[in-house]
C-alpha cells in the first residue's frame, strides 16, 4: 500500500509510465504524456544551444531518470545538486533509455559546488569513494550494493517468517565471549574509565607495568568490576548465538540479524570490527543435515529474490567486478542462479582432508587431521574440487567451540579411533569467498556440556543462566550464523568487504 503523504520515488514513477504504456499498447494506441513531480540529486549536466539533459537519481534505481529541459532552466544547476521537476513523462526517442522527464519547471533544493564536490561525473575507484562514506551512496556502484543488501535482508526475512521462525532482538552487550577467541571490544562508561584512568597513574608501578602479578590483577580486576557500570566486565557481542539458543527454548525457533564486534587487529580486505550476521536457532532438531538444508534452503531463497529485484543492479556490479580484477570475468547472475538452482554439495571434514592431500598441491598451512581448514583450503575445496557450495561436516571437537555436540555414532568413533572424536558441525563453503555458514547442533545434555567447557577451560560461574537450560526441559537443538558481508561479496563479486557495509570500520578506522 502507497503512503498517499509520501511524494513518489523515481522507480515508482518509471513503473507507473510502464503501465500506462503496456495499456495503450494493448490498446493499439500512443502513450500520452503521464504529469509528473521528480525529486532527486543531480548526477550529470548536458547544456546544449537549444536543449540541456540531466541526468537526475533518488537511489530507487541504478539508472535513474533522464530530464530534458531547455538550456535557461539548467543554468543554476551543477553535480550534486538537489532538485524537484515538475514536468510529463514521455517515450525517449533515445537508445539508452525507455522514457525520459519533459521538465516544465525547476526548484532547486540545494545547491552544490561542483569544484569541491567528491564526486564528480568520471568514474572514481572504490577505495577513494571509501573516504567519504557520507557522500558513495550517490554513485552508482553504492546504490547498486544497498539495495541488493536490501533485497537480500527481505529474502531472509520472508524464508524465515515462512517457516515458523520468530524474529527476535538480542543484546548487543553482553558478560561473555560466545566464540572464547578473546578479540573482544569491552565497554565502559565514560565516568568508569576516567576513573580507571586515575588510578593506573596513581599505581606505584604504572610507569613499568601496573598489573605485573597475578594476585595484582586479580585485585584490580575485582576493584574495576565494582566500579564498571554493570557491575561486571561486559562486552560487545561477537555472537548472539548463546542468547538465541536461550529464547529458542521457549519460542522454539528464532533468528536474528544483528550487528557483531570483533577486536581483530587485521587490516585484511576480509574483516572487519563491526559487522553483521544473521543467527538462527532451532528446537527439535537432532540431524545436522537438518540444519544444513535450512542453511540452503534460506540461502536459495534470498537469492532468488535478490534475482528478481536487483537484475539491473547485479549487471552493473558484474561488470565492475571484472573490472576490478583483469582478466577475471565474474559472471555474477550466472553464479546466483547456479546456486539458487543447484544442490550443495557435502563432504565429512576427514574426506576433506584426504582431498587436500590427494590435490599433489604445495600448501602454505600444512594439511593435517585435527587441523583447522585455512582459507587456501576452502577455496580450493569449494572452487576445485567440488566447484560449487559445499558443507564440511564433523569437524575434531578439539579445533571446535565447547557449546557443540560431540558425535555420538558409532562408525565415526571407529574409523578415527576414540581419540579422534569429531562434532556434529558444518562450515558452508563457497566459491570465491571460502566459509560463508558455519553451524552445529548445541550439546543439549548438562554431563556432556560441563565436560566441554571444562575442556575448553571455560568459566562456568558466567554461564550459570546457559547451563540451566539444560536442567530444565533441554532439547536437542542446533543452529548457525550467516557472515551477510560475505554473503554480498558473494553475490556482487565485490572484493573488498568494507564496501558492502554503509560505514565500515576496521583496525585504526571509525571515522564518521
Amino acid at each position: 500500500m502507497t503512503s498517499p503523504n509520501l511524494p513518489p520515488t523515481i522507480r515508482q514513477v518509471l513503473l507507473g509510465a510502464s503501465k500506462t504504456a503496456a495499456a495503450t499498447t494493448a490498446t493499439k494506441g500512443r502513450a500520452p504524456p503521464v504529469p509528473a513531480v521528480v525529486h532527486g540529486w543531480v548526477r550529470t549536466v548536458r547544456v546544449q544551444k537549444s536543449v540541456a539533459f540531466v541526468e537526475v537519481a533518488d537511489g530507487s534505481t541504478s539508472t535513474g531518470l533522464q530530464a530534458v529541459m531547455p538550456p535557461g532552466l539548467a543554468k543554476d544547476l551543477s553535480t550534486g545538486s538537489s532538485i524537484k521537476l515538475h514536468g510529463n513523462l514521455v517515450t525517449s526517442i533515445g537508445a539508452n533509455q525507455k522514457s525520459e522527464l519533459k521538465v516544465t519547471s525547476i526548484e532547486v533544493l540545494g545547491s552544490s559546488d561542483a569544484e569541491s564536490y567528491p564526486l564528480h561525473k568520471a568514474r572514481l575507484p572504490l577505495d577513494h569513494l571509501r573516504q567519504f562514506p557520507h557522500f558513495r551512496s550517490r554513485a552508482k556502484t553504492f546504490g547498486a550494493i544497498w539495495r541488493v543488501r536490501n533485497a537480500a535482508t527481505l529474502g531472509f526475512h520472508q524464508y524465515f517468517q515462512e517457516n515458523g521462525f520468530l524474529h527476535v532482538h538480542p543484546p548487543v552487550l553482553t558478560s561473555n565471549d560466545c566464540e572464547g577467541a578473546g578479540e573482544v571490544f569491552r565497554v565502559f562508561s565514560e565516568e568508569a574509565f576516567q576513573e580507571l584512568v586515575r588510578e593506573d597513574s596513581n599505581h606505584p608501578e604504572c610507569a613499568d607495568s601496573p598489573l605485573r602479578e597475578a594476585a595484582d590483577i586479580a585485585a584490580v580486576e575485582s576493584s574495576r568490576s565494582r566500579k564498571e557500570f554493570f557491575h561486571t566486565p561486559s562486552y560487545l557481542t561477537v555472537s548472539t548465538q548463546l542468547h538465541l539458543e536461550a529464547m529458542a527454548s521457549s519460542l522454539g525457533r528464532v533468528y536474528a540479524l544483528s550487528p557483531t564486534f570483533r577486536a581483530e587487529k587485521s587490516l585484511s580486505t576480509r574483516h572487519l570490527a563491526e559487522f553483521w550476521m544473521l543467527e538462527a536457532e532451532a528446537s527439535f532438531i537432532s540431524n545436522v543435515d537438518q540444519l544444513a538444508r535450512i542453511v540452503e534452503h534460506s540461502l536459495k531463497a534470498a537469492t532468488s529474490k535478490v534475482l528478481n529485484d536487483c537484475e539491473e543492479d547485479l549487471s552493473l556490479l558484474a561488470k565492475l567486478a571484472s573490472s576490478e580484477i583483469p582478466g577475471t570475468a565474474v559472471d555474477v547472475l550466472e553464479r546466483l542462479k547456479r546456486l539458487s538452482e543447484s544442490s550443495f554439495a557435502c563432504l565429512s571434514y576427514t574426506d576433506a582432508i584426504s582431498a587436500l592431500e590427494r590435490s599433489g598441491r604445495h600448501w602454505q598451512y600444512p594439511v593435517k587431521w585435527g587441523h583447522p581448514l585455512q582459507s587456501e583450503h576452502e577455496k580450493y575445496l569449494a572452487e576445485v574440487y567440488v566447484k560449487g557450495p559445499v558443507f564440511v561436516t564433523h569437524y575434531p571437537s578439539a579445533i571446535k567451540p565447547f557449546y557443540m555436540r560431540e558425535s555420538r555414532f558409532s562408525d565415526e568413533k571407529l574409523r578415527l579411533g576414540e581419540g579422534s572424536m569429531t562434532v556434529e558441525c558444518f562450515d558452508l563453503l563457497v566459491p570465491g569467498i571460502g566459509e560463508l555458514v558455519g553451524g552445529s547442533l548445541r550439546e543439549e545434555q548438562l554431563d556432556r556440556l560441563e565436560k566441554r567447557m571444562a575442556e575448553h577451560n571455560v568459566d562456568t560461574s558466567a554461564l550459570r543462566w546457559y547451563l540451566d537450560l539444560r536442567r530444565y526441559g533441554s532439547v536437542p537443538h542446533g543452529g548457525f550464523g550467516i557472515g551477510f558481508e560475505r554473503y554480498l561479496a558473494y553475490m556482487t563479486g565485490v572484493a573488498n568487504i568494507r564496501d558492502l557495509i554503509p560505514y565500515p570500520r576496521w583496525y585504526g578506522h571509525c571515522d564518521s
